[in-house]
């Protein structure tokens, strides 16, 4: 072939690649300026004046060059000092804190929420559905969406449709579905009036969770909802029925002060609780208090003890719940069985088990003072169980 093909072949792939960097460089500038329109202004008078320099002047008598080159040369000098020295001053600051770090783009929704305070309520809507075009997996978003909706627009099903698309979406996470299913629980009690609904919500958590700290927490709720009954008093503030007092008490001589109040049934009491338990065996309250009550009225301090331990094992509750358990068993230990030793290994364990500052230094400070509290508390007063009483301790429910 011929040489002179080859050296227009290699010209115009010269030509072709430097065009193209430049090109590319171009456009990356472009990009990122701050003011495209101004750089392409600046890009064109540049272009006017270099071809003034390079192809006008030469044609000028060399005693004129001086003249007609250096008001264009300062010129353009002037126009892109500002940007060299900024880009001089970039590579100095990149080299010594590793440059800048482009961030990833992210939804904003302050213009939506100011929309919304300002009682502009469809535009905020508005506002909050265009950033999710852009985001469409954020739940921010869609939390943000669907608390206007319920709160604002009285709309609960279209909040609850909002939060159940994102639930079977792609970018549903175990702990936004924690999130989203408490807030319709909390929606469905607070606005509807609807425990059953709230109840669903929160079953779903239990079961589409399972042995994880939401669940764990899902169930404690689960087994203290209120009634419809109550929900409705305390929305409407009804009135609370009292009994009718005793009428002219002071003409009568034979008054002698107010009546003492009954005593609770504790014995219906321990069946209520026990039957909460099988119902809800994850009600640590309820169990807590079935323990107080095993050790107080029938001292048994071995009942107590099962129910605490239950608790302390349960395999989501955290450390601070687990040391106040083991703390109201050594409490028990000492005012319902008299039982130092048994009252010093408790405290022991929450050293060991538990060697966080804060959890064992307050034990190891109740080891020193243990004596005191045997002196200062009261003999307990035995009670013996009856048939049905025996019962009680059996009818746990495992957790």
């Amino acid at each position: 072939m011929n040489p002179n093909i080859w050296r227009i072949v290699l010209d115009i792939g010269t030509i072709v690649l430097v065009a193209g960097g430049i090109g590319a460089l171009a456009w990356r500038w472009l990009r990122k300026s701050v003011a495209p329109s101004k750089l392409v202004f600046k890009w064109i008078i540049s272009a006017g004046l270099i071809f003034w320099l390079v192809r006008i002047v030469p044609k000028f008598p060399d005693s004129m060059l001086l003249l007609v080159s250096v008001p264009f040369g300062v010129a353009l000098g002037l126009m892109w000092a500002p940007s060299f020295a900024t880009a001089l001053a970039g590579l100095i600051t990149n080299s010594i804190d590793g440059g800048d770090v482009p961030q990833d783009a992210q939804p904003f929704y302050s213009a939506a929420e100011t929309k919304r305070r300002n009682g502009h309520v469809p535009e905020a809507i508005a506002l909050v559905r265009k950033e999710l075009e852009k985001f469409p997996g954020d739940f921010a978003g869609v939390m943000l969406l669907a608390t206007i909706l319920v709160e604002d627009m009285n709309d609960l099903p279209g909040a609850q449709i909002a939060l159940e698309r994102w639930m079977a979406g792609p970018a549903a996470t175990p702990q936004g579905k924690a999130s989203a299913l408490t807030a319709m629980a909390d929606w469905h009690l607070q606005f509807a009036q609807d425990p059953e609904a709230a109840r669903v919500a929160l079953e779903r958590i239990v079961q589409e969770l399972p042995n994880t700290p939401v669940a764990h927490q899902a169930a404690q709720r689960l087994a203290h909802l209120p009634t419809v009954e109550h929900l409705m008093a305390a929305r409407t503030g009804a009135p609370v029925n009292l009994r009718p007092g005793e009428k002219d008490i002071g003409l009568r001589k034979d008054y002698t002060g107010p009546a003492a109040p009954a005593s609770p049934d504790l014995g219906a009491l321990a069946d209520e609780y026990v039957t909460q338990l099988e119902k809800y065996p994850a009600d640590t309250a309820t169990r807590e208090k079935l323990a107080v009550l095993y050790a107080e009225h029938y001292h048994r301090l071995d009942l107590a003890a099962d129910q605490l331990e239950q608790l302390i094992g349960f395999p989501n509750e955290t450390p601070r719940h687990a040391v106040e358990w083991l703390n109201l068993l050594a409490d028990l230990q000492i005012r319902c069985g008299k039982d130092l030793a048994g009252a010093e290994a408790t405290l022991r364990r929450i050293i060991e088990q538990f060697p966080n500052p804060a959890l064992a230094e307050p034990a190891i400070a109740r080891l020193a003072s243990l004596q005191g509290e045997m002196r200062g508390g009261h003999a307990a007063q035995v009670k013996t169980m009856g048939v049905y009483e025996k019962d009680l301790g059996l009818k746990k429910a495992r957790g």
